[in-house]
């Protein structure tokens, strides 16, 4: 008897919980590497951030200059001391990565009395750019539920209530 509980509450609790939740989606990233730097950037939504480190020591670079480009396209990242990192925040240069797709970055780095020339590939994946659909689910992209997504609910509620009340009542010997 106490089997066909467990199984609703696991059903309930399958439903609270969006398979989608589990699963964030993955993030752009960017390697480049070089002899003596290495160069890390993450694609955000409104922001290319990069890290910017020795390549034996990983000791990061700090206060170096920055210059990010692609085709025919430039951008100076701006460092901030507060994190340690670099921006690019240019609405127009970062347009450019909004379709999947391959691009070739050049980055040119200047750090004191050093400086380099790296290239990476940066690959944009679709499924980071295509509207993911959580209609199955009732949710929004905003994620509030509609009203599809409780009727679906309340629709496989009812059929775990109903096998629930099914194998219950022939545990005990009932007709059901």
């Amino acid at each position: 008897m106490k089997r066909p509980f467990q199984i609703l509450i696991f059903l309930l609790a399958m439903l609270a919980s969006p398979l989608h939740a589990l699963t964030p989606a993955p993030i752009p990233v960017v390697v480049a590497e070089s002899e003596d730097f290495e160069i890390v950037g993450r694609l955000e939504e409104k922001s290319f951030i990069f890290f910017v480190d020795r390549n034996k020591s990983n000791a990061p670079v700090l206060a170096a200059s920055l210059e990010v480009e692609q085709g025919d396209k430039k951008s100076v990242a701006r460092f901030r001391p507060e994190t340690g990192d670099y921006l690019i925040d240019d609405a127009g240069f970062l347009a450019r990565f909004a379709q999947p797709g391959a691009y070739p970055l050049s980055f040119t780095l200047i750090a004191g009395d050093e400086s380099d020339l790296l290239s990476a590939n940066f690959a944009v994946n679709s499924a980071l750019t295509a509207l993911r659909s959580d209609s199955s689910w009732g949710l929004t992209d905003a994620g509030e539920r509609q009203l599809g997504g409780w009727l679906l609910q309340i629709a496989l509620i009812a059929l775990a209530g109903g096998a629930v009340w099914y194998f219950v009542k022939r545990r005990k010997g009932g007709a059901a």
